[in-house]
């Protein structure tokens, strides 16, 4: 948990936010910082402005969905709840039913091919390091990470590995910062992007906003 956060500065942050490159990536980055703090005045602000600058219910909605990954349950359906509160019919109903042999098939090839592609040569580390750990814990990491959430088609994997970086600085996970802003550079996600979205949640995150300035610094003079 960061406690370094600054919930005035990000509401702030939120409110006086008027991109003009890039807003649909940035505004999705804006709304994955609002929901790690569970703060309904924050996302609610988050929401608003990302539907006035037409942003679909539907994108909003699978960042929700993937913010289970990194900030767990109980934070995602606060953002869920809130997210139909003020923005409704962002969902469908395709999600239910029981799961067939075909679609967790699917689910695990997609799951290792993305997760290949955004860890490139730190794909095989990577693996050998968790598996030693805990051999389950890689395998849901693919299935259920990549696979079954990351790999849906409803949002791009750059718009996704942005929202994964966003939420990563306001957790300040220095790690998985550094693991997924790599990621966001191998799937073909710009530097100015990135720095951009660093930039725009900026101190309301704290430490993690130090971290990951010296992560993209560090990872630019590469």
């Amino acid at each position: 948990m960061n406690l370094t956060i600054d919930l005035e500065k990000l509401k702030n942050c939120v409110s006086q936010f008027a991109p003009e490159k890039n807003i649909n990536s940035r505004l999705l980055s804006i709304f994955s910082a609002a929901i790690t703090t569970a703060d309904e005045g924050i996302i609610k602000l988050s929401i608003l402005k990302a539907k006035e600058n037409s942003i679909t219910p539907q994108q909003l909605y699978e960042i929700v969905l993937q913010s289970y990954l990194f900030l767990g349950f109980p934070k995602m359906l606060t953002a869920a709840e809130y997210l139909g509160k003020y923005y409704p019919s962002a969902h469908t109903m395709s999600g239910n039913g029981k799961i067939s042999t075909v679609e967790a098939d699917d689910w695990y090839n997609r799951g290792t091919d993305l997760c290949k592609l955004v860890y490139k040569n730190n794909y095989d580390p990577l693996k050998t390091k968790v598996e030693k750990i805990a051999p389950e814990i890689f395998r849901w990491m693919v299935f259920e990470g990549y696979g079954k959430v990351l790999s849906r088609s409803e949002l791009n994997i750059k718009d996704r590995e942005l929202s994964i970086i966003a939420f990563l600085m306001m957790e300040n996970m220095v790690k998985q910062l550094h693991s997924h802003i790599l990621g966001a550079l191998n799937v073909g996600v710009e530097i100015s992007l990135i720095k951009q979205v660093i930039e725009d949640i900026g101190q309301s995150a704290g430490d993690g906003y130090l971290v990951a300035v010296d992560i993209l610094t560090k990872v630019g003079n590469v």
